[in-house]
């Protein structure tokens, strides 16, 4: 098994700032074609109708397709040279299992974005969905 350099909190945190600032882009143009105004209304309530289908569409292929696939990874994350491994063996991980990291975000995300947190703390530079998943976010081989 070849020794692979964790991903630590900052690295982890641009790649998904990078996720979101796509999935805006990809709001404003789904926006565009289906002239919702809601989005282009200047409110923080709630989510437009575009939003939600760029949300869903970039979680559906780009955060768990791409990360079960060669690619190991979000767009986010192949732009930061990072990569998803399976903990145990290093090698890429299944479609079900990257399904069952999404939903573990949210168990991450519920107790003050913790679980993500830390990432930033503790040796292996493992999230909580991580632990929860048996994956590994590790820099990519050159």
């Amino acid at each position: 098994m070849e020794d692979y350099k964790p991903a630590g909190f900052w690295i982890r945190f641009f790649a998904n700032f990078i996720d979101g600032v796509i999935t805006m882009l990809m709001a404003f143009l789904i926006a565009l074609l289906l002239n919702d105004q809601e989005f282009f209304n200047n409110r923080l309530e709630e989510t437009s109708r575009s939003e939600d289908i760029a949300n869903l569409i970039y979680v559906v292929i780009f955060v768990i397709i791409f990360t079960g696939s060669k690619f190991k990874g979000s767009l986010g994350k192949l732009i930061c040279q990072i990569q998803v491994l399976n903990s145990r063996d290093m090698t890429q991980i299944s479609l079900l299992k990257s399904i069952g990291r999404a939903f573990a975000y949210v168990i991450s995300a519920i107790p003050l974005l913790i679980g993500f947190m830390m990432a930033g703390w503790n040796k292996e530079k493992k999230a909580l969905h991580d632990i929860i998943c048996g994956t590994r976010v590790v820099y990519r081989e050159e």
